[in-house]
């Protein structure tokens, strides 16, 4: 696609016009969807350009700008488990739980994201849902753990944490899903939109993205 997250395209918002956004941020989601939201019965695409169709993307404009100082610009916007899955809907039951004790599938996703976070060397991450942060979990266990649970209980007991990755600091933080917010289920003062963006400029601010 001209404009999406990445695989489904390049992972800028300005598509084939953007820049990489080195020492950015990355906004990190669990996976790019099914074949049949993708692609129509020949192959083809459904759509070239997702940022103005997608509830997920409705979502991030109503929590990234510009109430966070985050610019969507320097944001690279990619999946935890980068591919399209057979079946009819993004949304069925068990299928991120299920990935995230695949051991072969894991390993080679994690190592996919690793390489990518060497190249971008992001200031910050922002993981989008339960299932991303849980994915992180198993990267950097040592301070994520907490995600583990693949739950927003689990999101709740660590909003912030700063990881150590090749010599460099990387501040990881989580928010529910945008494109249907559970944030009315976070315990204060995390709960509602308002919470989760002041999570986010709290995350952006520690990582000297925002003022």
């Amino acid at each position: 696609m001209q404009r999406a997250f990445f695989p489904g395209g390049n992972g800028l918002f300005h598509g084939s016009n953007g820049c990489l956004p080195v020492n950015g941020t990355v906004v990190l989601g669990s996976n790019l969807g099914s074949l049949a939201d993708y692609l129509n019965a020949d192959g083809t695409l459904k759509r070239q350009d997702e940022t103005q169709t997608s509830p997920t993307w409705r979502g991030l404009y109503r929590m990234l700008r510009p109430r966070t100082g985050i610019q969507l610009e320097q944001c690279f916007f990619t999946n935890a488990w980068p591919f399209l899955h057979q079946g009819n809907s993004n949304e069925t039951k068990g299928l991120i739980s299920a990935w995230l004790v695949d051991r072969t599938l894991m390993n080679k996703c994690l190592n996919f994201f690793e390489r990518s976070v060497s190249v971008i060397r992001p200031k910050l991450v922002v993981a989008l849902g339960t299932g991303a942060p849980a994915f992180l979990s198993h990267l950097w266990p040592d301070k994520l753990r907490a995600w583990r649970a693949n739950s927003i209980a689990a999101i709740d007991r660590l909003p912030i944490e700063v990881i150590d990755f090749e010599g460099r600091h990387v501040v990881c933080t989580a928010i529910t899903h945008p494109s249907h917010s559970n944030s009315w289920q976070r315990r204060p003062p995390f709960n509602g939109v308002q919470g989760e963006i002041d999570i986010v400029h709290q995350a952006a601010v520690r990582a000297g993205i925002s003022g």
